[in-house]
């Protein structure tokens, strides 16, 4: 099943809101900064696990070992003990995880944002291909139901020159996401 892209943006867009507070925490020389490292980490890597992307769990668990290893007193990347300048070292070191997760978070989060938004401009002309066949309105008004925005869609798919563009969208997008999409466009 294709993700739905909708709720994959609302969790990306909670966990970059973990990612600011981890940050401040750091700039304010915040006491609780480990926690809020900690805390923005197992965020992260729960909120990846939630949408079944392996690959970003992965990578947060993975920048968690190290945090964790340099707060334990060993340097995460040269795995000698840290005796000296033990708290700037986990400092420096939370600097490095909280960069490389937010690197990460922006970078799916604007992928996610870039194909929603290829999506709308390619439903744009299709809606005013059905609106000059007299199939559809778009006045402005009241926002359509779901049984609406299914009828439009339907109406796209079993179009004989709407059909293929609308099936290859079909094809790479979570159908809850069309039909928000539609939803959208069609109130704007």
């Amino acid at each position: 099943m294709r993700p739905f892209l909708h709720e994959r943006l609302r969790r990306y867009e909670e966990l970059l809101e973990l990612s600011n507070d981890a940050f401040r925490a750091y700039s304010a020389l915040d006491l609780g900064l480990g926690d809020a490292v900690l805390r923005f980490l197992d965020g992260a890597s729960s909120g990846y696990q939630a949408i079944g992307a392996a690959g970003g769990e992965n990578d947060m668990l993975a920048l968690k070992a190290q945090f964790v290893s340099a707060r334990a007193g060993v340097h995460p990347l040269t795995f000698e003990r840290v005796t000296q300048r033990r708290r700037e070292t986990e400092r420096a070191m939370a600097l490095h995880v909280l960069v490389r997760g937010a690197e990460r978070l922006r970078g799916d989060h604007a992928e996610v944002q870039r194909t929603l938004a290829e999506t709308r401009d390619q439903l744009l002309p299709l809606l005013a291909y059905l609106a000059q066949k007299g199939v559809l309105s778009l006045a402005p008004g009241r926002p359509r139901t779901q049984p609406e925005l299914e009828h439009v869609w339907r109406s796209l798919l079993d179009d004989p020159e709407a059909g293929p563009a609308a099936r290859r969208i079909a094809l790479s997008l979570n159908p809850a996401d069309i039909l928000l999409m539609l939803a959208d466009l069609l109130t704007g």
